[in-house]
């Protein structure tokens, strides 16, 4: 008789144990009287191997990666077995094997977080291209392990047949290059994707103020143009529905006026005009306001007297129109550590573009907010009234 090693021996007499465990469970639980059940393989073998990998030696094969990521495939959902990694090796194999979340289909349903002020930033750098593939990548991601494999990515997003695909594998080579060091870095034949802080600093985001919105993932399949028209609306879905100015919106996503317009259509953007109403006409502080105004100036006369006595006349004027754009708000989550991770890049000395796109705060949703922020910048501030009016303190 040859040599037989104790490791083999010990796998032996484990096997026998586990084999002894489970007849003396089937016949507890049949009730035969003790009978036992030959010539059967049992149940934990024969039903889902991987419930006992575990239990097994390493030196027995059960370490290949393709065996185990095969075996996974007959895996229930619900297994507590389930790891983290069961995406990372479907990715890595054969293309026969199951690829985890890279293989599903984009549903109504699915979204993905997106800061309006790193939306704003893709437009104003006009990497909207490249940053509608990092939104896309990150997505994919499902797992958050921070990468994936540069032939994955070339499948899904380039392949005829995938729902995922958004352009050709030469577009896509342009994209990563455009995006290389912004969104991304490749190594490894993988594409390590940039975090939401490092990405909003490469693109000169100084700070997150606005809340984030859940974008539909169908948003970023469509042609270019649409996925532009949702980065821009973002804005206006997570901002409050304060006045904004055409101006405004120019200097803070580098889009002009005409544009803003033909992105509203698309992406079905709300506007509302609002009004403030002043003092009375009469006397050199009517005037006065009046000539400021210009021609956004017009005489309103309170015949019900809302304002004060009833058909007395008063100043107002046109403000800049409010807007609400059509995506929901999602939750701030890491919104505050993010700004601190921003604030420590912006220190380092480490930043592209540094310009503040902050916009000024001049309306406020009541009168004693008003009375607090005018205590501070002592400029014209805004409170609002009923519906789309609005009062005034200050100039």
């Amino acid at each position: 008789m040859g040599y037989v090693s104790p490791e083999l021996l010990a796998a032996q007499q484990r096997l026998q144990r586990l084999q002894r465990i489970t007849r003396e469970q089937r016949r507890v639980s049949s009730g035969d009287g003790g009978k036992a059940d030959h010539g059967r393989i049992p149940p934990p073998f024969s039903s889902n191997p991987l419930t006992q990998l575990s239990l097994l030696p390493s030196h027995l094969g059960w370490e290949s990666e393709r065996v185990t990521a095969v075996l996974r495939q007959h895996q229930s959902p619900k297994d507590d077995n389930q790891t983290d990694w069961t995406p990372t090796l479907a990715v890595a194999c054969s293309p026969q094997v199951e690829r985890g979340d890279l293989a599903n289909r984009p549903t109504a349903g699915q979204t993905v977080k997106l800061y309006p002020d790193i939306a704003l930033g893709m437009l104003r750098q006009e990497k909207a291209a490249a940053g509608r593939i990092w939104l896309l990548l990150r997505f994919l991601d499902g797992n958050g392990r921070g990468w994936l494999e540069i032939d994955a990515a070339r499948e899904q997003l380039t392949k005829k047949d995938s729902p995922w695909r958004v352009c050709g594998w030469r577009q896509l080579r342009n994209l990563l290059n455009a995006g290389e060091d912004v969104f991304w870095v490749r190594r490894d034949g993988r594409i390590w994707l940039k975090s939401t802080a490092k990405a909003a600093q490469a693109l000169g985001v100084i700070r997150l103020q606005n809340w984030p919105v859940a974008l539909p993932v169908s948003a970023l399949l469509g042609k270019i143009g649409a996925v532009r028209a949702h980065l821009y609306a973002s804005f206006h879905s997570g901002r409050a529905d304060a006045p904004i100015s055409r101006a405004a919106l120019e200097q803070s996503s580098g889009v002009h006026r005409r544009t803003q317009r033909r992105y509203e259509r698309t992406a079905r953007v709300r506007r509302r005009r609002n009004f403030a109403i002043g003092g009375p006409t009469g006397g050199e502080n009517g005037e006065e306001r009046a000539w400021r105004q210009g021609n956004a100036a017009f005489q309103l006369k309170d015949h019900q007297g809302k304002q004060g006595a009833a058909g007395k006349t008063y100043l107002a004027w046109q403000l800049p129109n409010s807007y609400a754009g059509p995506h929901a708000v999602a939750a701030k989550g890491r919104q505050k550590r993010i700004n601190r991770e921003l604030t420590d890049l912006f220190m380092q000395g480490i930043t592209g573009n540094s310009q503040d796109f902050r916009l000024n705060r001049r309306f406020c949703g009541n009168g004693r907010n008003a009375a607090q922020l005018f205590s501070k910048t002592g400029g014209e501030v805004y409170w609002r009234g009923k519906g789309n009016w609005w009062y005034v303190i200050g100039d």
